[in-house]
């Protein structure tokens, strides 16, 4: 033999040898936490023996309550899976495996496992339990019924528990999670249950869960070794909610906004039926979460601009400030030292008040909040719901800012600019004005187990009927006249009521505001249909960075027409 075929030999001879070696390593370890640690996946399988009451199960059901939407669809469920182990040392009540190669047989019959590969497991005479790797892991139940159908001895399963959601992008944020939690308690000493973490899952984690059952009837769980939860009913709707979360993805990756939200009310109800924002996450795999964690809908707080201009004009009119035919210079004005301007610089000459608003001017509202006087103006913002929360019971909920230091930011509140609030207070504020004067609480749950009758709450009726017609009807006049500034949102087919919002954006830096071109806060409210009206859909963008050569409105109208079409045939 040759010194470089004797090299060669010498080298396999060596990788055979260190093949063996990490082969041994890691047989040795696996018999290692088999049969002195006694644990597998984490799990210690002497304390399944020994907990458990029920050999063929786990050691605790814990079954978390599944999340409706309104028409009874499921949007998040319990999913339970089952690993099988088998005892080959019996004791404490277990039976360990009879006849190892009959079971090796029945079992390759189930699992993706030879018989041979099967036995090759049993015939393993120190452990005193083994399990069968991914073949015997994540099985239905389905498959651990039939099993136990054929009466194995020494065969059980432990059951795992995880949350699963039918989309994997529906309102992420609102909905929020669930994830298992290791939990130490006397009635449950070594499970793993469900814990909500964000949204509806953390804050209906102890009806969910099972934790009022409980603490109502701590003896019926311990005896039976199981934990229900109860379901809940949410007034999302899932049809709707699939197209809106499929427009919002268009747009924002069409757009690339640092942030989108749309929300669809029932008026006179304050049901919330659907809630997107973006960024946002998968529900099942988080990805995304760590992009923005916050729920727009309650914790974003922003300067919500000219959509404000409804809520102000319909107080001047209910306080009798200012008469239909009177005529107001527009253009600027002026607020101690403070110039305030109309958007477009020079105004529209001498106009009325009420086509102030279908114009969006900004002097016309400066001189209304002189008239209803600043003291008035910031209790009428409190009768709105603003600088408090809503009560929603969502975590982190914010309270927005109406308290001012001076009178140019008390004065410029009117139009939407100098102080701050949320999504969710906007939208309750704003049901005043389509539901004839009468806010209603914004609601996103329809029940709770049995409980499933939803009740509308009225907040409050801050202005007249007679003040919330004559708005939605300047409303109406912003979409059709062709001196309105929401003409991009009307509908073929459907009268639209809409007023349009671009908010500056305060600078995070220091004093004043953002000054690049798409430097703002884009949003529109809008009540359809305008005669009756039934819904309200409310969009907002901020700071597109791509935006193709068209206005923050124009973007926002190319989903809210499709949107409202499709609602309009849904019905």
């Amino acid at each position: 033999m040759s010194e470089k075929q004797s090299n060669h030999s010498n080298l396999n001879i060596l990788l055979l040898i260190g093949v063996a070696a990490i082969t041994f390593i890691l047989l040795g370890a696996r018999f290692f936490q088999l049969n002195v640690t006694q644990s597998s996946h984490g799990e210690d399988l002497v304390e399944y023996i020994e907990d458990s009451q029920d050999p063929r199960s786990s050691i605790i059901e814990a079954k978390r309550g599944t999340i409706y939407d309104i028409q009874g669809q499921p949007i998040a469920i319990d999913t339970t899976s089952y690993s099988m182990y088998a005892v080959l040392q019996g004791g404490n009540g277990y039976d360990a495996v009879e006849d190892r190669d009959h079971t090796a047989k029945v079992l390759s019959n189930y699992i993706d496992m030879t018989r041979d590969e099967v036995l090759d497991i049993l015939l393993n005479y120190e452990a005193i339990q083994v399990e069968f790797g991914t073949a015997g892991s994540n099985m239905s139940q389905e498959t651990r019924d039939a099993i136990e159908e054929e009466n194995l001895p020494g065969v059980y399963f432990v059951s795992q528990s995880s949350r699963q959601y039918v989309n994997d992008y529906f309102s992420s944020h609102l909905i929020g999670y669930a994830s298992k939690q290791e939990q130490n308690n006397s009635w449950m000493p070594t499970a793993d249950i469900l814990t909500g973490q964000i949204g509806i899952e953390s804050a209906y984690d102890a009806e969910l869960s099972g934790q009022n059952t409980i603490e109502n009837n701590p003896d019926l769980v311990e005896r039976t070794r199981t934990l229900l939860g109860e379901d809940i009913y949410l007034t999302l709707d899932s049809r709707l909610q699939h197209y809106m979360e499929e427009l919002l993805d268009y747009s924002y990756n069409k757009y690339q906004p640092e942030e989108m939200s749309a929300y669809l009310v029932e008026v006179e109800t304050g049901k919330l039926l659907t809630a997107a924002q973006r960024p946002t996450f998968n529900l099942n795999t988080r990805e995304g979460i760590q992009t923005q964690w916050t729920n727009q809908l309650v914790e974003e707080v922003y300067e919500p601009g000219s959509t404000m201009k409804i809520l102000t004009q319909g107080t001047a009119y209910d306080m009798g400030v200012y008469k239909p035919d009177e005529l107001v210079e527009t253009g600027s004005t002026e607020i101690e030292d403070v110039t305030v301007r109309d958007y477009n610089l020079y105004g529209w000459g001498p106009i009325t008040f009420d086509e102030g608003l279908s114009r969006s001017s900004n002097v016309t509202i400066v001189e209304l909040i002189r008239r209803i006087g600043i003291d008035k103006w910031t209790n009428q913002l409190s009768e709105f719901g603003f600088g408090q929360t809503t009560g929603s019971g969502l975590a982190n909920e914010a309270t927005g800012t109406v308290e001012f230091d001076n009178p140019v930011s008390a004065t410029m509140s009117g139009f939407g600019q100098g102080f701050a609030t949320t999504p969710i207070q906007l939208l309750q504020a704003f049901t005043s004005i389509a539901n004839d004067g009468k806010m209603m609480k914004i609601q996103y749950l329809n029940g709770i187990g049995e409980n499933d009758e939803f009740q509308p709450i009225e907040i409050n009726r801050p202005i007249s009927e007679e003040a919330a017609d004559h708005i939605v009807d300047l409303m109406v006049n912003t979409v059709n006249e062709e001196y309105g500034t929401a003409q991009e949102y009307s509908v073929p087919g459907v009268q639209i009521a809409a007023k349009t919002g671009t908010a500056q954006i305060a600078n995070p830096d220091g004093l004043g505001y953002l000054e690049g071109a798409n430097d703002y806060y884009f949003s529109v409210v809008s009540f359809f249909p305008a005669e009756d009206p039934k819904y309200m859909l409310y969009f907002s963008m901020k700071r597109p960075t791509n935006d193709h050569n068209i206005m923050g409105s124009q973007i926002l109208a190319e989903i809210f027409r499709p949107f409202v079409e499709y609602v309009s045939v849904y019905e």
